[in-house]
């Protein structure tokens, strides 16, 4: 298969989730969704080959990966709890606008993570060259 193809699985899988969390509202089938979307785009840009170097990662790199994960997801955690306390408690939105402030403060939410822990594995990857 071509790996042209695979960014277009990719964008079919992020589209088609996001035109259902829309339409349908959220549901937990997204969380076997997202994963298969990002590995369809890893290997469309050739960095699912380097999955080869993790035999070369020493432990205390796993774990310093492990607790930026950690630290990222509480981070993430925080920060919807944060934007869920503004939409609701302090702005009182309803209905649609309410749909779309949720949207934007989870997109919002996991942009700053992306870049921290991503740094860190970029890093840790770098190092074991």
């Amino acid at each position: 298969m071509n790996r042209k193809n695979f960014n277009i699985i990719g964008w079919i899988l992020l589209l088609g989730m996001g035109a259902s969390w829309i339409g349908f509202g959220y549901s937990n089938w997204y969380l076997l969704l997202t994963p298969m979307a990002y590995l369809s785009f890893s290997i469309n840009d050739g960095s699912i080959k380097k999955l080869g170097k993790i035999k070369q990662i020493s432990l205390l790199q796993v774990i310093l990966i492990l607790v930026a994960f950690i630290v990222s997801v509480s981070i993430v955690f925080g920060l919807i709890q944060l934007a869920n306390y503004m939409i609701n408690d302090m702005f009182h939105l309803t209905g649609g606008i309410k749909t779309l402030c949720v949207i934007i403060a989870v997109v919002f939410s996991l942009y700053p993570v992306k870049f921290t822990f991503g740094s860190v594995v970029f890093k840790v990857m770098n190092a074991t060259r």
